[in-house]
């Protein structure tokens, strides 16, 4: 265990990110209705693993905002391999042959049989989403100085969430789900997606808080003045 009581939160920050991740193949595969008649929308759907991924976006946030984008890239890659990894077990589950007698063979297969799909998809929606995420956060933190937290989670958030449901709703769900029903899927993943950006703000100040004892962190910005001072 780290003696540095901010490393071991970044461990415990790193192990909710990559739990999310090794998870998301039981939940993607559900889909939920989501009633915007109110809106004029009709009902659409969402894929509840979109929701439940949507939450590793405050982590790589308040990682890039104390550590840098450095830290938060590496997680990226790590979660993305986690994921990788729990996919080809499950695939491997998939093409096992049944016990005998156990009636739920067919139904488990109907299920998960999209695995190679579903992989390629979130690892090309993690990667250009993420990647793209924390780029964003990083551009937009080194023109807004230390402040203004709020506006680098929401801004790098609402364009890597769109990214992210657009390439993986269309690579894991093209011809499983019909056509008129994909781009409600889509943009009901990515309205939820919205709601849990606007919602995960808050979170991503308490978490920058709970590691530094402040509500913003200098991050890259601190380790670039720390360089520019041995030239």
């Amino acid at each position: 265990m780290p003696d540095d009581p901010k490393e071991l939160k970044f461990l415990i920050l790193f192990g909710s990110y990559v739990g999310f991740w090794g998870m998301l193949q039981c939940l993607t595969v559900k889909l939920v209705p989501l009633d915007l008649t109110w809106l004029g929308l009709g009902t659409l759907a969402f894929s509840y693993g979109s929701f439940a991924h949507a939450f590793t976006f405050p982590c790589t946030d308040a990682t890039a905002e104390i550590w840098g984008a450095k830290r938060a890239r590496m997680m990226v890659y790590m979660g993305t391999a986690v994921y990788t990894v729990c996919t080809a077990f499950l695939f491997l589950a998939v093409q096992a042959s049944p016990a005998e007698g156990w009636p739920l063979n067919d139904a488990y297969v109907a299920l998960f049989q999209g695995g190679p799909r579903i992989i390629l998809g979130s690892l090309l929606a993690t990667l250009s989403a993420q990647l793209w995420d924390v780029y964003v956060f990083e551009w937009v933190k080194k023109r807004t100085g230390e402040k203004n937290l709020w506006l680098r989670n929401n801004v790098s958030t609402f364009g890597s969430q769109l990214l992210d449901t657009t390439i993986f709703c269309t690579i894991a769900f093209y011809g499983i789900v019909s056509n008129d029903i994909l781009p409600k899927l889509i943009i009901g993943s990515y309205l939820m997606k919205l709601l849990v950006a606007v919602i995960d703000t808050p979170i991503v100040y308490l978490v920058v808080y709970w590691v530094t004892g402040h509500w913003t962190s200098k991050g890259d910005i601190e380790e670039e003045t720390e360089e520019e001072g041995t030239v």
